[in-house]
């Protein structure tokens, strides 16, 4: 078994005490503590030949690759040697993935989910992405959100960009990077889904008092209830991933005043273990059982 991430990461941890035997954990920032070796026979991970089933959580550690990106000399050609390695081994064909790299890679796409999340029958709230300020919408009722990572690190800050209303005064941004509108969805509830194979879990919030973006509320990450969403909504869900080629995703739904779902992105290797226990449980029992060959 192999888990690409970090053991420090919650997630990684957790998994690995559901397993009932060791895995081997690595990252691109892990060489040097976890020797590799890569041959047209095996894959060795500290000496032990690695084989079966992987599972991909984060290539590098937070804030790894804004370091490398200023990294020079010696230590940029150590962080790009490790890149290389890396990709090697998650195009390995003798590791069966949860999510293959290439599926997971393509699905950090925002308007790439929406037409797909469209095209097997979910509803997604009206978008455009522009970098043309004559092209933005005109009037009230849309948000602004990153098109790419929410967030970035400046100097030693970290910063978060949330989803935003969008107005005039944000048009002249839209010739800096693209940005994605979206027509605003106002929520009466949210929820997480999450799909791993077959398997469909979820978990509501309501969304009275959050504010838009109910990400930058910290006490909404411990609101949410183990109250699953309809049994319809978890078919769209379960679809987008079969669709996305996703083994895994966290899909965050938006449901209106009128009780109608909106699909409003995935994230194909997002967080669980801020839902509800008896819900985060099952989660990480199902990423270990696919990793131990029990599904």
């Amino acid at each position: 078994m192999l888990i690409v991430g970090d053991p420090e990461d919650p997630h990684v941890a957790a998994v690995l005490r559901a397993l009932s035997e060791p895995a081997a954990v690595i990252d691109a920032s892990s060489f040097a503590s976890q020797p590799l070796t890569l041959t047209s026979t095996g894959i060795h991970v500290q000496g032990t030949s690695v084989r079966g089933r992987g599972w991909i959580r984060r290539l590098a550690p937070a804030g790894w690759a804004d370091a490398a990106d200023s990294a020079t000399g010696v230590k940029a050609a150590e962080r790009s040697a490790g890149l290389s390695a890396l990709a090697a081994v998650l195009h390995d064909e003798r590791i069966e993935w949860l999510t293959p790299i290439a599926a997971l890679g393509v699905a950090e796409n925002k308007p790439w989910q929406y037409r797909l999340a469209q095209g097997v029958g979910a509803s997604v709230p009206e978008w455009v992405v522009t970098t043309d300020p004559d092209r933005a919408p005109r009037g009230e009722g849309w948000v602004i959100k990153p098109l790419g990572p929410g967030g970035f690190v400046s100097g030693n800050d970290a910063f978060v960009v949330p989803t935003t209303v969008f107005s005039d005064q944000h048009r002249p941004a839209l010739t800096q990077a693209p940005f994605l509108l979206q027509r605003i969805v106002t929520a009466a509830g949210h929820a997480r889904i999450v799909t791993v194979g077959e398997h469909v879990y979820s978990a509501s919030l309501d969304a009275d008092g959050l504010p838009l973006d109910w990400r930058m509320s910290a006490a909404a990450h411990r609101a949410f209830s183990d109250e699953p969403v309809p049994s319809d909504v978890a078919v769209l869900a379960r679809r987008i991933s079969q669709a996305a080629g996703l083994g895994y995703s966290a899909q965050d739904w938006i449901c209106d005043s009128d009780d109608r779902w909106w699909f409003i992105d995935l994230n194909p290797a997002g967080q669980w273990l801020f839902l509800p226990a008896t819900t985060a449980d099952r989660i990480t029992e199902a990423i270990a059982d696919y990793l131990m060959g029990a599904v």
